[in-house]
């Protein structure tokens, strides 16, 4: 994952970076968005990462700026992460943040453990964001190896979500 036809992956040291700085502050954590979606799907573009964390994550980033600076990011803003090399590293707010990253798994990417939002989850999180690119991402996912389960999902989600949802799958497996 860190490298594309032999050019280096432009958000690999970030991640790294952001992976690092939760773990020394013992932030819980987990990898969302595209990078997430690629894991359980299909590779796209994103510029971006994306991560939740744990509730209260943005007083120990306050209350820490040298570790921030330790880690490339830029030690005035909480509510964002701005690494060195220019990857903005969305925290994103979701009602069910400790929730996903009490789930969270580890796995390997670029050579590292990283805590990822399980695929049941990554699917909630995009149906409650409702974007295009959150109905491909989840046509992806589900079109991946890892089996997806119904139950879970609804359970995760409304009832008009899941009912998109379903319809995002009979799309994505004609």
């Amino acid at each position: 994952m860190n490298e594309t036809g032999g050019q280096p992956v432009p958000y690999a040291r970030p991640l790294l970076d952001a992976v690092a700085l939760f773990d020394e502050l013992a932030i819980r954590y987990a990898l969302v968005g595209g990078v997430a979606s690629m894991y359980y799907g299909r590779a796209r573009f994103t510029e971006d990462l994306d991560f939740v964390a744990h509730s209260g994550h943005r007083d120990v980033f306050d209350r820490n700026g040298d570790a921030m600076l330790r880690h490339g990011f830029d030690p005035t803003c909480s509510w964002k992460l701005y690494h060195e090399t220019g990857v903005e590293i969305d925290l994103c707010k979701d009602e069910f943040s400790d929730q996903i990253v009490q789930r969270a798994v580890e796995v390997e990417l670029v050579g590292r453990r990283v805590r990822i939002a399980e695929p049941h989850d990554l699917i909630a999180m995009k149906l409650r964001a409702g974007r295009l690119q959150d109905d491909y991402d989840i046509s992806e996912i589900l079109r991946g190896p890892r089996a997806i389960d119904d139950t879970v999902v609804k359970e995760r989600v409304t009832p008009d979500q899941f009912a998109h949802y379903l319809s995002i799958k009979q799309r994505a497996n004609p």
